[in-house]
């Protein structure tokens, strides 16, 4: 990220980035045009980086969920109407949408179709506290061995909440250059713990984000 940018480009890629986008960069650039485009490269680069510790966190949260379910409900947990009667309305929704999808390019839904369709605010969702007398006050310890015993299902929820929202932000382009980045990457890590400390060490390795979060314009 280093050298200058010529005015002439900064006018070429105000159509494509727009004014209210650049806007947010050159306020916290404090309007010098160079600057701000390269926070805006440099927002994006984080935002890469982010990308493995929390693909790390969303499928090692789905499949620690995956095997409680199982356990209660059968390897078919997605379709037995024990499990469906406890859903809320909209995680109902979000399963017939991923078996609808699944329909629609005739093929028969099994479960691993099924866990891989379904988006991360559904797992958080289904730490939601209606869930924990019939489902996690029973399997929350053997599905999360590593939870800390200060820690219950709720830590879990927040913990997961704040991560999806860091996710969506991060996955629809937005801004993330206000955020304090180096406390949400230490909730990462923190989670991921949580969910598997083996695999957090195993990822922690090729996690760039400390080393970005250092290179900040």
């Amino acid at each position: 990220m280093t050298g200058s940018i010529q005015p002439s480009l900064i006018d070429q890629l105000r159509p494509v980035l727009s004014d209210e986008r650049l806007g947010t960069y050159l306020t916290a650039a404090g309007f010098d045009l160079d600057r701000a485009l390269k926070l805006y490269v440099w927002n994006a680069q984080v935002g890469e980086a982010f990308h493995l510790p929390i693909q790390a966190v969303e499928v090692g949260l789905r499949n620690r969920m995956t095997a409680a379910f199982a356990t209660a409900f059968g390897s078919d947990w997605w379709k037995d109407e024990r499990f469906l009667n406890l859903l809320d309305d909209d995680r109902n929704a979000d399963i017939r949408q991923v078996r609808l999808r699944i329909l629609n390019r005739k093929l028969s839904p099994v479960t691993g179709q099924i866990v891989a369709g379904l988006s991360f605010g559904f797992w958080v969702g289904m730490l939601h506290k209606r869930y924990n007398p019939p489902l996690w006050g029973g399997h929350l310890r053997s599905a999360f061995p590593s939870l800390p015993k200060d820690r219950n299902r709720a830590s879990l929820a927040v913990a997961a909440g704040q991560v999806a929202t860091l996710r969506n932000r991060i996955w629809h382009h937005e801004p993330i250059i206000k955020r304090d980045l180096s406390a949400e990457y230490g909730a990462v890590m923190t989670l991921l713990e949580w969910i598997s400390p083996e695999k957090a060490a195993w990822v922690r390795p090729y996690c760039r984000v400390p080393q970005l979060l250092r290179q900040k314009p």
